[in-house]
């Protein structure tokens, strides 16, 4: 490709619409514990992001210990259950066996069969008691097994304790009636003070919708339960995930196997399934049609259109592989609303948040014109100045013994120097407190907790070390007027902007070269240091901009705008590392380092006040932490291309990865690492905007992702016994 047509290919990535992507499905939203945006309707499982059948039972459990102090006394219940569970998987029945031994009042009721998702996998497959070294917090038994041991070990568990699950029997409704819901299902009604949503995706295969779908059902499968009874057949394969390539691999030599996928090269499935299945097209094993779609189901054939071509071949069996979806129309009825769904009341939301913090940012930079429009209009300025001498007296009260009444008296006289302290005492004061809350949050996940324990004490050290310095020895060693110099000392230019700038006659020499000085040694010394062997760490572990969205803003990470469009625009930060280079060479050769021109003004005002502070954290609750540091920062694009250019921090994979989505639906700057991961590619800043934070390789229940700086990759060895195993791949090409 040229680069004028790399160029195009970009233009049109940064405005081509938003599309469906394997490592970023749509779920419904989740509160603390569970909670759906119902009052006390909570999600479990899989519908709530979580996998694995231990995971699943551990989930179950805990949302069951969360209610039950909540509920009345048994005998107090009446006719009204504690519990209504909906679905029979490891959630529903984690939380079901919980709730029978604290003796509370529940059923499950079960669309299809107890265990669906597992009943649907294929015979004799191995089920792993992922993770290792997480125990299994539920009574329902579990252990390494295959599919038919568990199927037989649960429905005998069941039986013998007696929990009462009704399967086929599905929901149809869910309404609230004063205390308790009214649950209506295709054969009776019911009462019950929670219900626990644990219905997952495989009861809700993914249609084709084409002509003949009804006409020819009885031909038409979901999964694939045991491919050695399929033999001889003329086999149409519809799909290009996972599920497809292994039941493609697990014909190909006793069928006459067609594949078919919309998609113009695998980018759902794994890299060995993907490799696989390529091999064995080149073989003449299977007949393998990318950017093709289904057209017709018909009697004794299916038709498809490949390459603008309609085609027909003969069919026996047609394996309608294109995923499952949740099932929607069943959430909007009962009010279940999707992540980052844009309704009236959200825009609201954005509108009211954004009017708050650009209220506080103008009131900051009062009566500073055009910074603090309307304020500055609408407020007398004395009235504002009592205000903040009042809020000043209160705030600064930990420092007051350390200065004396003529000191204190200059410090209550500097307008300037008492909204700064303000401004970065409450900042420190909200790093310190959802510091404290992520850091509870990262200890209790991570697999290796330390990481994330050193990370977030060391964020919250700088930020509180920094404050102290800037608001007390600063202004001790180089008095009140050149205290806030001292912010640069831990945020070097381009962060940090003006370093170089505001220096008059008769400033001290030692505090020009200390702040010069340092401001030259943290951008052209200990960043690029920092970039060969940490990455862009700096603005997960030191920086206050990026401490703010790691602490604050941790709640809503997993809103950080996903997919190529997103990553698209992340040019900005380049563009706007220029803009800094521009103006500091205009401002310091033609201006003599005075910032009273068009050029700083210009720069003040679009980047430190719109783009470092009013946008981005009014978008916290909407689009994640991190979007000042993944578009706008100079500094973390400066430090970026540095450590693409030589860095050797990389996170690895190895070929455990079971594609679940934790890892990409939990990175704050749109990382696909999912994609990375399924594939073993290693990713670093050279192809991604990776902060090396750690919580993809923490939320990992499969303990897939590492951090490296070696150049060998590390081989871990899988357990075999499954179809996803290499060998066992290789052996089914091979019949």
């Amino acid at each position: 490709m040229s680069v004028a047509e790399r160029i195009q290919s970009w233009a049109r990535e940064l405005v081509a619409p938003k599309r469906p992507e394997p490592s970023y499905p749509r779920l419904p939203e989740v509160r603390d514990k569970g909670q759906s945006n119902v009052d006390g309707m909570y999600l479990m499982g899989e519908v709530a992001g979580t996998p694995l059948i231990k995971l699943g039972l551990n989930d179950g459990v805990r949302t069951v210990e969360h209610l039950a102090p909540g509920l009345p006394p048994v005998e107090q219940s009446g006719e009204v259950l504690d519990f209504l569970i909906v679905g029979a998987g490891a959630s529903g029945l984690g939380a079901a066996m919980r709730a029978h031994e604290l003796g509370r009042r529940c059923v499950v009721l079960e669309s299809d069969r107890v265990a669906q998702t597992v009943v649907n996998m294929y015979k004799g497959k191995i089920l792993f008691a992922e993770p290792e070294g997480l125990p299994n917090r539920s009574s329902m038994w579990f252990e390494e097994c295959t599919r038919e041991v568990l199927l037989e070990r649960w429905r005998a568990q069941i039986a013998e304790v007696g929990l009462d699950v009704r399967e086929f029997e599905k929901v149809v409704d869910v309404k609230r009636a004063g205390d308790h819901f009214e649950v209506t299902s295709d054969k009776g009604r019911y009462k019950a003070r929670h219900v626990l949503l644990a219905v997952g995706k495989a009861g809700n295969p993914r249609k084709a919708g084409v002509p003949g779908e009804l006409e020819h059902a009885g031909r038409i499968h979901h999964t694939m339960s045991d491919p050695s009874e399929i033999e001889g057949q003329r086999v149409f394969v519809y799909g290009g995930g996972d599920v497809a390539c292994e039941a493609a691999l697990a014909l190909v030599g006793r069928n006459e196997v067609t594949m078919v996928t919309i998609d113009e090269s695998f980018i759902y499935p794994k890299k060995r399934n993907a490799d696989a299945v390529l091999a064995a097209a080149a073989a003449g094993q299977v007949d393998l049609h990318f950017g093709a779609r289904l057209k017709a189901i018909e009697e004794g054939a299916v038709r498809f259109e490949s390459g603008g071509q309609e085609r027909r071949v003969g069919n026996d069996l047609v394996f309608e592989m294109i995923g499952a979806e949740l099932p929607l129309g069943f959430f909007k009825k009962i009010g279940i609303k999707l992540e980052a769904t844009w309704d009236a009341q959200r825009w609201a939301m954005l509108a009211l948040v954004s009017l708050f913090v650009y209220s506080l940012y103008a009131l900051k930079k009062y009566p500073k014109v055009v910074h603090s429009w309307p304020f500055n209009h609408l407020i007398e300025r004395d009235d504002y100045r009592s205000v903040i001498n009042a809020m000043f007296g209160v705030c600064f009260l930990p420092f007051r013994w350390l200065f004396d009444d003529g000191a204190y008296r200059t410090m209550l006289g500097d307008l300037g120097f008492q909204q700064g302290y303000l401004y970065s005492f409450a900042y420190t004061v909200l790093m310190i407190g959802f510091g404290w809350l992520a850091f509870v949050r990262w200890r209790g996940i991570a697999r290796n907790p330390s990481y994330q324990r050193w990370r977030y004490a060391s964020l919250i050290f700088f930020q509180v070390a920094f404050f102290i310095i800037v608001n007390a020895v600063a202004v001790q060693a180089f008095t009140l007027q050149h205290a806030w110099r001292a912010w640069g000392l831990y945020q070097p230019w381009p962060l940090f902007f003006n370093t170089f700038f505001w220096w008059y006659e008769g400033v001290p020499k030692y505090v020009i070269y200390t702040f010069v000085g340092s401001g030259l040694v943290g951008t052209l010394v200990a960043i690029p240091l920092a970039s060969r062997w940490h990455g862009k760490r700096f603005c997960t572990w030191i920086c206050g901009c990026g401490g703010l969205a790691e602490t604050l803003g941790d709640r809503w990470r997993h809103l950080s705008a996903k997919g190529p469009r997103s990553r698209a625009w992340e040019f900005q930060g380049v563009a706007v590392l220029v803009a800094a280079f521009l103006v500091t060479m205009v401002v310091v050769g033609a201006f003599d380092t005075q910032g009273n021109n068009g050029w700083w003004v210009a720069y003040d005002y679009i980047v430190d006040f719109w783009l470092v502070a009013v946008i981005p954290i009014a978008l916290y609750p909407f689009f994640g932490g991190k979007v000042w540091c993944r578009y706008w920062c100079p500094l973390a694009a400066l430090n970026g291309l540095l450590a693409g250019w030589y860095g050797k921090l990389k996170i690895r994979s190895n070929d455990k990865c079971i594609t679940c989505t934790l890892c990409s639906r939990h990175c704050q700057v749109g990382v696909d690492v999912m994609a990375f991961a399924k594939n073993q590619e290693p990713f670093d800043n050279a192809n991604s905007a990776c902060i090396q934070c750690g919580i993809c390789i923490d939320v990992c229940p499969m303990d897939v992702l590492y951090f490296d700086t070696s150049d060998e990759v590390r081989v871990d060895v899988k357990k075999a016994g499954d179809l996803e195993s290499a060998a066992a791949v290789t052996m089914v090409i091979g019949r």
